[in-house]
């Protein structure tokens, strides 16, 4: 269990009564009271749905740049400027393309691409443990355990990408799922990022090294040599640590079968090569870790990959979005913000610019959100935030998303919905939809029981 200290104590796998209590007196809407607004509610969410068009399939891959930590609503896509010191932070909002619509100052390349998004700012849930959080982003579904950091379990419900795996495998030669930059919480299983109740074969590939350098040959050696192949394979297997906890029969070899066909596939590992791409090209994307991943979710968008998460997690002393303490401000300014700002701009304008925007959905945005003050409030501010599911913003691009549009709406700190709210079973509704998967269908687990893959309502007002 991970632990802050701040004016009093905080743990990273809940949050005290009385910070619950808390931001009940900073705010003048306590979202409780709302009428349709209680916990789990997904009434706001459903538009009318009568002239809305339908999107079904339009996506034939999915970017998620999962920002795991929780990056704060209130130094991104959901500004307060007017509220108490305490709670709006030290950054600006600046204008973008889109009319009333505001971002933070250090995303000014998004800023100049608004009209190619849409901003939810009223995603809701009541999880805030890292894993259990992640778990609900992953999967769409609320964990047994709620606030706590639990291990992956064999009855989990799966990732976005095992369910693609099972549902709507692409052409041979190509994996349903990958994740790029490794998987997030190793330490508890990979939850939220594994089969699950589905099974260990639709696991997605993990890549967890620099793609600059990964699964490369020498120019004078082919890759049909099977010989050559099997030290490919032995490469990815160091790639994929969870083929360790993989049984040494049934499981390990389709595991094992399914990595050499990959290898066999000269598209497949092709995209791996990032130096063939100009160098324009590679610094517009950056050359930090997450720069250089959603340069190569492009290229596997290319190559057929279905479902493709970008896991913004530290490596080599990079920051990830848990800011508790007072270098909060610090890390957003200086690395984090710069970082999503740079690469994600550079790949929507690349998707739009070779015609793949249309069928590709781009999701950014964490297991939650923080806390819509900042404690050791001081002038200039120089304490942190802490965890806060109640309210969260996320952006969505492409694959049948509106364009130019802020979808929900937010109380005067950033603390609660107030319109419009909507729940990460919602979402999961919603990509399933856009990936020609039927939200409303159901799957045989591990032991041959019927289960259903979601919970949730497809959010028609961001189609």
């Amino acid at each position: 269990m991970l632990s802050v200290h701040t004016a009093k104590a905080t743990f990273c796998d809940g949050m005290t009564r009385r910070e619950m209590l808390r931001v009940g007196g900073l705010s003048t809407l306590f979202a409780w009271a709302q009428p349709g607004m209680m916990p789990w509610s997904t009434a706001d969410s459903l538009q009318a749905a009568v002239s809305a068009p339908n999107r079904f399939g339009q996506a034939k891959s999915v970017i998620l740049v999962t920002l795991y930590g929780g990056p704060p609503q209130t130094e991104t896509f959901d500004m307060k400027p007017s509220a108490p010191i305490e709670a709006r932070g030290p950054f600006k909002p600046i204008p973008t393309k889109v009319v009333d619509l505001h971002v933070c100052e250090h995303l000014p390349r998004l800023a100049q691409l608004a009209d190619r998004y849409t901003i939810v700012r009223s995603f809701s849930h009541t999880n805030s443990a890292h894993a259990t959080g992640l778990y609900t982003f992953l999967t769409g579904w609320p964990h047994r355990v709620p606030n706590q950091n639990s291990p992956a379990k064999p009855d989990d419900y799966p990732h976005f990408g095992s369910l693609a795996s099972k549902l709507s495998p692409p052409r041979p030669g190509l994996p349903p799922s990958t994740i790029l930059g490794g998987q997030i919480l190793p330490q508890f299983n990979g939850i939220g990022q594994r089969g699950g109740l589905l099974g260990d074969a639709h696991d997605p590939v993990v890549i967890d090294r620099n793609p600059s350098g990964l699964l490369t040959l020498q120019d004078d050696i082919p890759l049909v040599r099977m010989d050559k192949r099997r030290s490919l394979l032995n490469e990815l297997q160091d790639l994929r640590p969870q083929l360790d906890r993989i049984s040494e029969t049934d499981g390990f070899t389709a595991a094992q079968g399914q990595a050499l066909r990959l290898l066999e596939s000269n598209k497949f590992v092709s995209s791996f090569d990032l130096d063939a791409e100009s160098s324009e090209t590679r610094e517009r994307y950056g050359r930090s870790k997450v720069g250089e991943n959603l340069l190569l979710a492009r290229r596997l968008v290319e190559a057929g990959v279905p479902v493709i998460q970008v896991s913004d997690i530290p490596v080599n002393g990079e920051q990830h979005w848990d800011l508790h303490y007072s270098n909060i401000f610090t890390a957003l300014e200086n690395k984090l913000l710069p970082n999503l700002d740079r690469g994600v701009s550079a790949l929507l304008t690349d998707l739009d610019e070779r015609g793949l925007l249309d069928e590709t959905l781009v999701v950014v945005g964490g297991e939650f959100g923080r806390t819509p003050w900042i404690d050791h409030a001081t002038n200039p501010p120089q304490g942190g935030r802490q965890h806060w599911p109640f309210c969260y913003s996320m952006l969505f691009a492409g694959g049948g998303i509106r364009r130019g549009e802020v979808f929900g709406a937010s109380d005067e700190i950033a603390a609660y919905p107030v319109a419009q709210k909507v729940a990460p079973w919602d979402f999961a509704a919603t990509l399933l939809h856009l990936l020609g998967i039927d939200p409303s269908i159901k799957v045989q687990d591990r032991r041959g029981n019927s289960v259903p893959i979601c919970r949730g309502h497809v959010i028609q007002g961001i189609l």
